[in-house]
């Protein structure tokens, strides 16, 4: 085939179009597509080319089609066929109908019903295809034109393309490309519509005669970068369920690390030590100085990716720890020199190969995938007594750049050292060292060495209990210090609760418009079903933000304690529980040694508690507190006055958020009275609820009824409450709610809660709406008082307040050994 594109052209397609790929796993259901759809539309170029493989598990199901047929006796036999098929042909028109509407569906289920007549006539005998990979081509070419359908619809300029009308190759195990004519054929088919995304078949090509042939399992990676070589391109973009290449599985091992760059010989080298990520062919077709191949992850766009290109410059370094659990070792006479010969020419490169010369022996290791080529091979090798095959091995690499020179290159050795080490070597290139053991490998192992390898940061995962004002607060305020957060621990979310959903991902939830995320992928749960399952989660501490004011949640406390979580609190119901239910979460926090912080209990983020603890750490006694606990009264109050009505102050903190959810909680003095507790238990007293003398401001005929109800009733408060104003006037003072509680000589405790009369001129009523203040009196300050004061209330405030108790629990942690 000639070209018929101008040079012009030409270079054009090589500076402007980019090749990305999309696997099978990318492509296996409806929301895939759509997901799919958006990375192309968004993160593609107007003109790029993307190869796709057959969607989900089509390919497999394809095989197992064939197989029902050939192992059928007779036409009347076929019926595990015809069930297998008219799955797949349910699966790939579910796709249709789910994606497309219109003209547009219609189309494409004329063509796929097309399609299945002619599977359905092949199995019935009536239409011959003895190539198998006419019937393995199906896969990519649904998807092809699925998802140029899709894009189509959405509209986006796109239009399918089947790789067997330009990519042309000659049979052989891997068949061999015509790169000319391939390259002009491609050329000449996209170059002249600038501004269209072709899709492209993966996997599949053509002889010169048109029949169909497969690039072999693992072929779309490698037919990604052939086509990408084939126009020249800068990039390929391989997108995956993994956001690029990490410092290790991330299936094994904990807490690997994402690679930003790889240099080519690094990444063959990684490919051919059995990496999951890449295949070996996948670098067979590069123009190493030109092209760049970026691995991304198609579940999480934002995240890191990993660009394999020419860095060969870059410092020695270790960069991923490889690891396979079983390895065949062949054991060669020396003394036969045809045979060894034999092993060094041929084209299966072993993972490593050494020599053991007074035992006579060589040794070559080799992939337990490569057993049953080797094993063929062998047979037609004339072997006699010169080689056997040995099992029961395993492997483990380092791969970096200038390994030997590195410090992790002794570590490794160290390592595997105090292993059943059979043999440790260097690759020619220096880009690995290699251990054969005579073990199996275990997960705890790969963890054990990987985080002696790369300076293991301790990590915590956090479980926020609620999304309500302040959980949302919150995790804004976190997607806003992430960096700054992250440099005492690896810290990630792990999960989003409110009291019947669930969103729980292990390896660490993405914030980027985590409500549209969580409606979609949350699910129900049960909290006493979830918490023992909790410590599975790959982290060396967790901690559970309990952001709700649910009783439920308060109640589980021992459990989260016992099942190994840290607890984070603006929940004040369990320090303000029963003195026998708070006496039980103390003894089980303490038992299994967890932390409890809880500062935002009482007012919000002031740093009350903190002072207290640092007081009563450098040897002072507390003799009492009193002041504005409630940052919500402290509003209603600074804002009353005889021209205002109190009911249209309530409504307005509930609405802003000022208020609890049930203000109820504020008027009746509730919110008051566990604030109260919290700081008396703080401080080591016992006092308990009867103890407290309460001068409630809600009446009782309004204490039980539904909240709407209670809502609708509000002005019912107001003649009390300007009696309340106008009594207080008289005197030239103003009411304010205070609480306070102090130490009698005969060590009693006397709390109260109430209304009192305050000057206008006294401090304590010319406070900031929504300001706290604590008046303490101790031992050191007993003629004047500390005083602590400022904001109470609001959702940004206890967010801060609950960011701090986090810092302080990231300072403590992160000094464990």
């Amino acid at each position: 085939m000639q070209l018929e594109v101008s040079d012009a052209q030409v270079q054009a397609v090589a500076e402007q179009v980019q090749v990305h790929k999309f696997g099978g796993s990318s492509l296996a259901d409806a929301y895939c597509y759509r997901r799919v759809a958006r990375i192309v539309t968004e993160y593609a170029g107007a003109s790029d080319l993307v190869v796709v493989s057959a969607a989900g598990d089509t390919t497999n199901r394809i095989l197992a089609i064939i197989d029902a047929k050939q192992s059928a006796a007779d036409a009347d036999d076929l019926g595990m066929a015809e069930v297998l098929l008219k799955q797949l042909e349910k699966y790939q028109q579910g796709l249709i109908t789910e994606l497309l509407s219109g003209a547009q569906q219609e189309r494409m289920l004329e063509a796929s019903r097309q399609d299945f007549n002619r599977w359905w006539n092949w199995l019935a005998g009536n239409e011959v295809i003895n190539n198998r990979p006419e019937l393995l081509s199906y896969g990519e070419l649904w998807s092809a034109r699925l998802l140029a359908a899709l894009l189509q619809q959405q509209g986006t300029q796109a239009e399918a393309i089947d790789a067997r009308s330009f990519l042309v190759a000659d049979h052989a195990p891997e068949p061999l490309i015509r790169t000319e004519v391939s390259r002009n054929g491609l050329l000449n088919r996209i170059a002249p519509h600038a501004g269209t995304r072709f899709i492209v078949t993966g996997f599949i090509c053509a002889d010169p005669n048109g029949r169909s042939l497969i690039l072999g399992r693992n072929g779309s990676d490698y037919s990604a970068t052939l086509v990408g070589s084939l126009i020249d391109a800068k990039q390929v973009t391989i997108w995956k369920d993994v956001a690029g290449v990490y410092s290790a599985d991330p299936r094994k091992v904990e807490r690997v690390v994402s690679l930003p760059i790889l240099d080519w010989r690094e990444a063959e080298e990684l490919a051919r030590l059995g990496s999951p990520v890449l295949h070996p062919r996948t670098f067979q077709p590069v123009n190493r100085e030109r092209m760049v191949i970026a691995v991304r992850s198609s579940l999480k766009v934002e995240n890191q990716q990993t660009r394999i290109g020419q860095y060969e410059d870059t410092e020695p370094t270790g960069k991923v720890l490889t690891a396979l659990s079983e390895v065949v070792l062949f054991r060669v006479d020396l003394r036969d020199a045809k045979l060894v010969q034999a092993f060094e020419d041929l084209d299966l490169t072993p993972l490593i190969s050494w020599n053991e010369v007074e035992q006579h022996h060589a040794y070559y290791a080799y992939h337990q995938n490569h057993l049953e080529f080797m094993e063929t091979w062998l047979e037609q090798q004339d072997v006699k007594n010169s080689a056997s095959k040995l099992t029961g091995y395993s492997m483990l690499a380092l791969v970096g750049n200038r390994i030997q020179e590195t410090e992790q290159f002794a570590t490794f050795k160290q390592e595997t050292s105090e292993q059943a080490l059979r043999r440790l070597a260097l690759t020619p290139d220096n880009n690995a060292v290699v251990a054969i053991l005579e073990q199996k490998l275990d997960n705890r192992l790969l963890n054990r060495i990987h985080s002696q390898l790369f300076n293991h940061r301790r990590s915590l995962g956090v479980l926020v209990v609620g999304r309500g004002n302040i959980g949302s607060a919150w995790l804004a305020l976190y997607r806003r210090l992430r960096e700054r957060i992250n440099e005492q621990m690896d810290v990630r979310i792990i999960g989003i609760l409110n009291s019947t959903q669930m969103w729980l991902d292990y390896n660490g939830l993405d914030l980027t418009d985590w409500q549209d995320n969580f409606a979609r992928l949350a699910r129900p749960y049960e909290m006493s079903q979830l918490i023992p399952e909790l410590p599975n989660a790959p982290y060396d501490e967790l901690v559970m933000l309990d952001l709700t004011d649910a009783i439920a949640v308060a109640q589980l406390y021992p459990s989260f304690f016992a099942n190994g979580l840290h607890i984070v609190s603006a929940n004040k119901r369990a320090g303000a529980s029963t003195e026998s239910q708070y006496n039980e979460i103390r003894t089980i926090q303490r038992e299994y040694e967890r932390e409890w912080y809880y500062n935002t209990t009482v007012g919000a983020g002031l740093p009350l508690n903190y002072a207290l603890n640092d007081l009563r750490n450098s040897g002072d006694t507390i003799r009492s507190i009193s002041g504005i606990f409630s940052g919500t009264m402290s509003w209603l109050f600074e804002n009353f006055n005889a021209e205002v009505k109190f009911s249209d102050l309530v409504r307005e903190a509930k609405e802003r958020g000022l208020s609890e959810p049930d203000p109820r909680e504020d008027l009746s003095c509730q919110d008051i009275i566990r604030k109260l507790l919290i700081l008396a238990r703080e401080i080591g007293l016992r006092l308990d609820w009867k103890d407290i003398d309460v001068d409630s401001l809600l009446p009782e005929h309004l204490a039980d009824i539904p909240l709407d109800e209670f809502m609708q009733r509000l002005p019912e408060l107001d003649d009390g409450m300007q009696d309340l104003y106008q009594d207080a006037q008289k005197t030239g003072k103003v009411p304010r709610l205070l609480a306070s509680f102090a130490v009698q000589d005969n060590d009693t405790v006397r709390a109260r809660v109430g209304i009192e009369y305050i000057p206008e001129g006294d401090m304590l009523a010319n406070l900031i709406p929504g300001e706290n203040i604590f008046v303490i009196y101790t031992d050191w300050y007993h003629e004047m008082p500390l005083v602590i004061s400022g904001p109470g209330a609001g959702k940004e405030v206890t967010a801060g307040g609950v960011q701090s108790d986090l810092n302080q629990l990231l300072s403590r942690l992160s000094k464990k050994v």
